[in-house]
């Protein structure tokens, strides 16, 4: 009767354990953000400009942050290029949600430096596009940058070397009037070599943190 006992309580602990991992991994608004079913839902999207400097990205099992799997993105030369989730999550203004991804980058991979005339290196970024009433809302998207760095229309430059260990990108935004869907990406914003990324993740919370938030005066573009 007591060895049924402690099967029982050892059982009990396992499933609460899992129910624990399903109902996490339930709250992100990111599908396969881990990359553990390799690239399903994930797609590739080249601005014009980077044509010819052969983006490219996969799924690979070198050194994930977590579990099995982490997704690889490389261009042979400075590149503005993105992976997208292939889904999107109903917003409303006022709302706050917590963004985050793991990245890291190889020894050889380069920011690509201040150059007169170009417009400014940001580093690996998430890029939530903010669409309203079937348009692109004023003001511009979010973007969540090096340095858990905030901004609206265009991500804030980055000029500090890459991280070659994993390294959290992480801010809570709050969505700006006008916003009903939001699509979730992650951007190489002129990058040259290979960068890592793992456990991209959005959760909805209550209320936002100190740390980070929406700037308020967004530039109109």
């Amino acid at each position: 009767m007591r060895q049924h006992g402690k099967f029982l309580a050892a059982a009990l602990l396992l499933f609460s354990a899992y129910a624990g991992m399903q109902n996490s991994a339930a709250q992100s608004l990111v599908p396969n953000g881990g990359f553990e079913s390799g690239i399903s839902g994930w797609s590739i999207f080249v601005p014009d400009e980077s044509q010819g400097k052969n983006c490219k990205f996969d799924v690979v099992s070198t050194e994930p942050h977590s579990g099995t799997n982490c997704v690889r993105l490389q261009s042979d030369d400075f590149a503005r290029y993105a992976i997208g989730a292939g889904s999107s999550f109903p917003v409303q203004p006022g709302e706050h949600y917590r963004v985050s991804i793991w990245i890291r980058a190889d020894a050889a991979a380069l920011i690509r430096p201040k150059t007169s005339g170009m417009p400014p290196a940001a580093g690996p970024v998430i890029r939530l596009l903010l669409r309203g009433a079937g348009s692109d809302t004023a003001g511009g998207h979010l973007f969540i940058g090096m340095g858990n760095t905030v901004a609206r229309d265009t991500p804030s430059e980055w000029s500090a070397p890459l991280p070659k260990d994993w390294t959290k990108i992480e801010a809570v935004v709050e969505i700006p009037p006008g916003a009903d869907t939001a699509f979730p990406s992650l951007f190489c914003w002129w990058t040259n070599g290979t960068l890592y990324a793992d456990d991209f993740e959005i959760e909805k919370i209550a209320a936002p943190t100190a740390s980070a938030s929406t700037p308020p005066n967004a530039p109109t573009p």
